[in-house]
């Protein structure tokens, strides 16, 4: 095989985690959204559909209506994901929709697929509005910046800033409530404050479980940051 830094292309794909974050695309940047592989039927994949919010073409009368209208059949779609430290990409076509219960997207299994090494990016900017909550005690904040590991949160209020002293002092266990783009419903992760800067009006949090809910989201990134190349 060429050195991992190269683009290799692939018959089929590698066996790939029920639940991975997945990108979905055309040619044309008119369909993009983030959404979860499902899995593989024979010479079908099987995702999972968006939330009728991340289409553009919204508001087309009932879901299924939208639903029906953004994945016609035969609709060419470029579909990207991560496993292993790998980006893999490929085209697919629509072959059907499931729309009772789970709503799932069946498109055909790729002819080749494009894959290359993952590069590692440390950490990652962002502004996603947050809940902490310690106790009794919950704090509006924004989340600026973030890792595996841990993240930087914002707390303009000085009050509710100040309040974080003593949870770090006292290493309490917190809980970090983030609405992320792809999920229709708040993720929380398990958190402890390690340290407060009142002059930057900053908290470093570190994450201490709930780990694969910013795993899903940094993936999410990265393929959004490939996406325009690979």
């Amino acid at each position: 095989m060429p050195a991992d830094t190269e683009t290799v292309v692939l018959n089929e794909l590698p066996k790939i985690e029920q639940g991975s974050v997945i990108q979905v695309s055309d040619a044309t940047g008119e369909l993009k959204y983030v959404s979860r592989f499902f899995g593989i039927d024979g010479q079908v994949i099987i995702t999972r559909l968006p939330a009728v919010s991340q289409l553009k073409k919204g508001g087309m009368g009932t879901d299924e209506l939208t639903y029906r209208d953004n994945f016609k059949r035969n609709r060419k779609l470029v579909m990207r994901l991560i496993s292993n430290g790998r980006v893999f990409a490929f085209e697919s076509q629509v072959i059907d929709l499931f729309l009772l219960g789970g709503k799932l997207l069946m498109t055909t299994y790729p002819k080749q697929i494009q894959s290359r090494l993952l590069r590692k990016e440390p950490r990652y900017p962002c502004a996603i509005p947050a809940q902490l909550v310690a106790g009794d005690l919950t704090v509006e904040s924004i989340l600026i910046n973030f890792s595996t590991g841990g993240g930087l949160l914002k707390i303009t209020e000085e009050e509710a800033l100040l309040s974080m002293v003593p949870v770090k002092n006292e290493n309490q266990d917190c809980v970090l409530k983030l609405q992320l783009p792809f999920d229709e419903s708040p993720s929380e992760v398990k958190v402890r404050v390690m340290s407060v800067s009142t002059a930057e009006k900053q908290v470093g949090l570190s994450f201490t479980d709930g780990r694969e809910v910013i795993q899903r989201y940094i993936t999410a990134l990265k393929l959004d940051s490939i996406s325009d190349y690979f």
